[in-house]
């Protein structure tokens, strides 16, 4: 019985670990691909760029927790076959890889998605998917969350403003 509980706990993280290295090897499959902007910002830039950009006090704990942020932009015609095979690709990523909605918003041709994931008690990821007539963008954050401390994200912080919309104001100052 315990090599049976054994193999099934081995192969659950084997599949959960695959479903990581999908996101993981869309990003690498994209990043030196001309037609793509691509940015990767790590954690020790990310703690830097708290402190530099002016982040509350109150948010760098959250900010702390991430492991990494990358960014990956195509500016394509929307019936463009890059454009197609992209979201394709990442609807799979997203389906395959068990992330749930947090946010849609759908605005005068512009479509924005936030999914998120927690894998074990604290392991997350959280994908921002947004679509515009002829730009797509797709930004990754990694980190040591629990699902709570994760959907903070979009909750008030001591500050007034989502957590989410200091993220932008960090990577304004890379």
């Amino acid at each position: 019985m315990k090599k049976i509980m054994t193999m099934v706990v081995t192969l659950f993280i084997i599949a959960m670990t695959t479903e990581a290295q999908t996101l993981q090897k869309f990003f690498d499959k994209y990043a030196d691909d001309e037609r793509f902007q691509y940015v990767s910002v790590n954690k020790g830039m990310i703690n830097m760029g708290t402190v530099l950009g002016g982040i509350a006090k109150t948010d760098q704990k959250s900010f702390s927790k991430m492991n990494g942020v990358k960014i990956l932009t195509l500016e394509a015609n929307a019936e463009s076959a890059i454009m197609k095979s992209v979201m394709q690709e990442i609807d799979r990523i997203v389906e395959s890889g068990k992330f749930e909605p947090a946010v849609e918003v759908r605005d005068k041709g512009e479509r924005v998605n936030i999914y998120y994931r927690v894998i074990g008690t604290d392991n997350a990821d959280m994908i921002i998917i947004t679509k515009e007539r002829s730009e797509f963008n797709c930004i990754w954050i990694s980190g040591k969350m629990t699902k709570e401390e994760m959907m903070n994200t979009f909750s008030s912080n001591g500050s007034g403003e989502p957590l989410a919309m200091n993220l932008n104001e960090l990577l304004l100052v890379f």
